[in-house]
């Protein structure tokens, strides 16, 4: 069984090529904003694009986004890598959260490559919006520590009881640990995977 884990958008490829493991990750208190609205004119303030700006801004009126527009967002992310001759793979969730990568390094592209073009085409459509979404969906908590936010959604989706702590999370999926048969849930079930991305964890496992 290998374990990778990842940043979001563009860092996604590194990960998954490298096969990277987790690193332990120290308790981290308090929220990434005060509401998740707070959390979206945060994310305006930065540099965007004119339609990361029109999907942030219906957003802030709506309080959510959409799925509508987060289709949108990945759909420009695809058409983007297609430009470069490259065709991205794609995971859906149960919660509606996509994940979006390029394909491993090939003939035709390193892994250099690959990295700079997923970059260039996620930095101006899904990188603040698959952000945003994956909490929206994932940590409605606005949770800081990726953690904490990922044992609360295993909690709710009923998958895990309430004694299993963030410590027992961090435990579980920290680095040096591979056996999972211990768990009480099924870290191949979509419903664990989707808790494991919403803390930043994907997991791959070899036949």
């Amino acid at each position: 069984m290998k374990r990778t884990a990842f940043v979001f958008a563009a860092a996604t490829l590194v990960a998954a090529i490298s096969g990277c493991s987790t690193q332990a990750q120290t308790a981290v208190v308090g929220k990434l904003a005060d509401s998740y609205t707070a959390l979206i004119e945060e994310k305006l303030g930065g540099t965007l694009t004119e339609f990361e700006t029109e999907v942030l801004e219906r957003a802030l009126d709506r309080g959510t986004i959409s799925q509508s527009d987060y289709e949108a967002a990945h759909g420009r992310y695809r058409e983007c890598m297609a430009q470069h001759g490259i065709e991205t793979e794609e995971r859906r969730f149960p919660n509606g959260v996509i994940h979006s990568t390029p394909p491993g390094p090939d003939e035709q592209f390193t892994v250099e490559q690959l990295i700079d073009v997923d970059y260039r085409c996620a930095i101006s459509t899904i990188f603040v919006i698959d952000e945003l979404y994956v909490v929206q969906q994932g940590n409605p908590g606005l949770l800081r520590d990726t953690s904490a936010a990922g044992r609360e959604c295993l909690i709710r989706e009923g998958l895990a009881p309430s004694s299993f702590s963030r410590d027992d999370f961090e435990s579980a999926f920290g680095p040096g640990n591979d056996d999972y048969d211990s768990l009480p849930f099924d870290v191949r079930d979509e419903l664990v995977q989707m808790c494991l991305f919403t803390a930043h964890i994907v997991l791959g496992f070899a036949e």
